[in-house]
């Protein structure tokens, strides 16, 4: 998706400490804010998970309107910008069509910490 938006919109680098979507995303990085919290036994691990869709339109459908970078880029370009996005996002997710469903794999983190006895 992103490669899709940026072929069409300037896609800055976000500020390191700025909000964002990947902004938590290495591994550690929560963990080191738990562990700074106070908390012990602090772990964390990937669980595998598939995003399921009916079709690569219903795909493109809920990137387009769910996910905020891609909902403010799209409202920088016009119609025909968004339709090559929609072109490349829906042409991107392909492989992942099974059975008619797309089936796009990926991974949630999952972290977990003991807060101290009071």
């Amino acid at each position: 998706m992103v490669e899709a938006i940026a072929a069409e919109v300037p896609m800055p680098a976000p500020a390191p400490d700025a909000p964002h979507m990947f902004r938590c995303a290495a591994d550690g990085c929560v963990s080191a804010w738990f562990e700074g919290a106070g908390l012990h036994d602090v772990s964390e691990w990937d669980v595998g998970l598939e995003l399921v869709t009916d079709s690569t339109e219903q795909y493109w459908e809920m990137m387009r309107d769910h996910v905020s970078l891609a909902a403010a880029a799209l409202a920088r370009v016009d119609a025909a910008g968004r339709e090559r996005i929609r072109e490349r996002v829906t042409a991107a997710v392909a492989p992942f069509v099974d059975g008619g469903r797309v089936r796009v794999p990926g991974v949630a983190r999952c972290i977990v910490g003991t807060r101290p006895a009071a």
